[in-house]
């Protein structure tokens, strides 16, 4: 009995001892897996668009989705990805020596370039609509892109509000075949078919 009992003790102390080593085992696997998780989780987060928008909180959901989709079909047209830590801020105002619509900002950290675009949502005292909020990033982007895509080798503009103004009126002279004139029995032998001025349209007015 008692080497039955001895024995019984020592399998007790081994599997003591096994079981001490698995907790330290299985405690350095989720320690390690722990890590490697928030490694990887930093690495999407820093690949990740980040958007900051001054706002109410409805609308800066609003804004930040519009610039995210925004942002992501740009650089989808030009087949190439967003940066890695490319920052959009979205605020009341701009300042770059007076108020601007967008400013782009860049920081350069040994081989790592990150990007900061600044966006406003008034500019001297006006508010900005959606469309030039778009403008405006898209060509912030552009300068953003340069790097991954190269600088453009082509650029023309086109300013139709600096065309040639449209005439609004020109003169105007309608003809029309003059009645013979009929005075005390003279001037039956006057031409029927005479022309004469009745108006003469010049800007709109008759005159």
């Amino acid at each position: 009995m008692a080497t039955t009992r001895r024995r019984s003790r020592k399998q007790q102390c081994l599997l003591c001892r096994w079981t001490i080593a698995c907790r330290g085992q299985t405690r350095r696997i989720l320690i390690a897996g722990a890590r490697k998780v928030r490694q990887i989780y930093r690495r999407i987060r820093n690949r990740r668009l980040t958007i900051i928008a001054d706002a109410p909180r409805r609308e800066a959901w609003q804004l930040r989705r519009l610039v995210r989709r925004v942002a992501r079909g740009y650089a989808k047209a030009l087949g190439v990805g967003l940066p890695t830590g490319l920052a959009i801020i979205v605020q009341r105002v701009v300042f770059d020596g007076r108020q601007v619509n967008g400013l782009v900002t860049a920081y350069q950290s040994d081989d790592e370039k990150r990007y900061v675009i600044q966006l406003a949502l008034s500019v001297n005292g006006r508010d900005v609509s959606d469309g030039e909020l778009i403008a405006a990033l898209r060509h912030e982007l552009s300068a953003v892109f340069a790097d991954a895509i190269g600088k453009p080798v082509l650029s023309v503009a086109l300013d139709l509000e600096r065309g040639l103004p449209v005439q609004s009126g020109g003169s105007i002279v309608e003809l029309r075949p003059q009645p013979s004139v009929v005075a005390n029995g003279h001037g039956q032998d006057a031409n029927p078919f005479a022309l004469s001025k009745v108006t003469d349209y010049q800007e709109g007015e008759a005159s």
